[in-house]
């Protein structure tokens, strides 16, 4: 009964985190990239995201934001402007 007790803590506290740590809306933007190279990029890290897995690890170490940020964008909060 403890362990289970522990457990079920464990997982709220994990589900907690994970919410705390979403990230806000952002517009991405990169000087003299057009609509379609913008989608284009975005689809494209997007199918890399899917490919990658569903690990706890994989989802640590790859992202949206990291994937769009090594392609060159910037990510500008939706609530800064």
């Amino acid at each position: 009964m403890k362990n289970i007790r522990i457990t079920f803590s464990l997982s709220l506290l994990t589900i907690s985190l994970a919410i705390s740590c979403s990230t806000a809306p952002v517009k991405w933007y990169k000087p003299g990239t057009s609509q379609a190279t913008f989608t284009r990029d975005k689809a494209d890290c997007e199918e890399a995201l899917l490919s990658t897995g569903t690990t706890q690890r994989t989802k640590e170490l790859y992202s949206l934001e990291g994937c769009m940020e090594a392609k060159g964008y910037t990510a500008i909060p939706l609530s800064s402007q």
